[in-house]
């Protein structure tokens, strides 16, 4: 009796390099042909930011691949899927809600005017700090939820990551910064990772929003 082999289809990302990003366990897949730096966290083009100039930060990667791990957004890429629709949110200024059910002696029902809440504008992150230009990545959904200190929103909260300096030169070493916002009143606060697990303020936004708002 003879075993008969079993080939198995080679995954859609074989041939590609995995990176993690910075900061959460979400992996990327690199556009094909790009070599991965042999830094500490760098950006390259990954399939869902194929454009360098917004390449989000990562580091190496060499641990086993799961797809349930892979970013979903390049997955898409690679099997060419169209992106998801996006739901339409209703912009109307109040919202109609009927009251309880009136009791025996109610005469009918009468519909009450619940006003929308409030919404608050996101401050604009610094450009620069110590007279050297930041590049940030795009604002995105923080791992963890915590309570806003301010407002008192569950969250969760968004974060953005910010780059200085060129790897490749040696008089503009590279710093990463760091941007927490609370996604109702938009208080901001801006570290610069100044260690491994140390974080250095360097800017704080006062937010709008009464005290205590969503608490």
């Amino acid at each position: 009796m003879t075993a008969l082999a079993v080939e198995r289809p080679a995954p859609a990302w074989a041939g590609r390099a995995i990176v993690r990003a910075a900061g959460r366990m979400e992996l990327h897949v690199t556009v094909e042909g790009v070599e991965v730096p042999a830094a500490a966290m760098f950006t390259v083009p990954v399939e869902c930011r194929p454009d360098a100039s917004s390449a989000p930060g990562v580091r190496p990667w060499a641990g086993p691949v799961d797809e349930r791990r892979l970013c979903a957004a390049c997955m898409r890429a690679l099997r060419g899927e169209p992106e998801p629709e996006q739901v339409q949110l209703a912009t109307s200024g109040t919202v109609m809600v009927p009251p309880p059910e009136p009791g025996p002696e109610g005469r009918g029902r009468h519909l009450r005017v619940i006003p929308d809440l409030p919404t608050y504008t996101a401050p604009s992150l610094p450009t620069e700090h110590d007279g050297r230009p930041i590049r940030w990545s795009e604002w995105g959904a923080a791992p963890y939820s915590s309570a806003c200190d301010w407002c008192g929103a569950h969250g969760p909260c968004v974060l953005a990551g910010g780059r200085q300096g060129n790897p490749l030169a040696k008089d503009n070493p590279l710093r990463w910064f760091v941007a927490h916002r609370c996604s109702y009143c938009q208080q901001t606060r801006v570290y610069e990772q100044a260690g491994t697990a140390k974080l250095k303020p360097i800017a704080h936004f006062q937010p709008e929003s009464p005290r205590s708002a969503r608490a």
